[in-house]
């Protein structure tokens, strides 16, 4: 068994795109965090509208910076955001998401258990379609993908 390793340093990057109420509500949701990343990186994909209000406001909250990536596409700004990360450890996430208090914590708990991790990812839930056929659908699809709870292995 592996042996519990240092806590990684961690940079949140987020891409965002004309969305400032968006990431206005997901800045917020890091503020909570149980563990605080050393960096939160807003990548703005060349926005038509200022951020500069809602970065103002967690200006003191959170470690911010805030790149341009003017390459339209979200693959151009993610790897600018990778590029520019000042941490060991890299966490994506986007502008229209909320992220739970222990996130930035449980995402990093992996890489202090085994130093040969190399990427995680955790589950991503949605507001808009909680209750939906669709979340039915992913539900029952992933249940299909790992087997059922209780089903004996064959």
């Amino acid at each position: 068994m592996n042996k519990p390793t240092e806590i990684p340093t961690a940079s949140v990057v987020v891409v965002t795109k004309d969305r400032p109420e968006l990431l206005d509500r997901l800045l917020a949701s890091l503020v909570e965090q149980t563990r605080m990343p050393e960096e939160v990186l807003v990548v703005d994909n060349n926005s038509s509208v200022s951020y500069e209000e809602t970065i103002a406001r967690y200006r003191n909250s959170l470690p911010l910076r805030v790149v341009i990536e003017k390459t339209p596409g979200i693959p151009h700004a993610r790897n600018r955001g990778w590029r520019e990360a000042m941490s060991e450890i890299v966490i994506f996430t986007d502008d229209d998401c909320v992220a739970e208090p222990d996130w930035v914590e449980r995402m990093l708990a992996p890489f202090t258990l085994n130093p040969h991790i190399g990427a995680v990812g955790g589950e991503i839930l949605s507001d808009e379609r909680a209750g939906t056929w669709i979340e039915s659908f992913c539900a029952a699809e992933t249940l299909m993908r790992m087997g059922r709870p209780g089903e004996d292995e064959a």
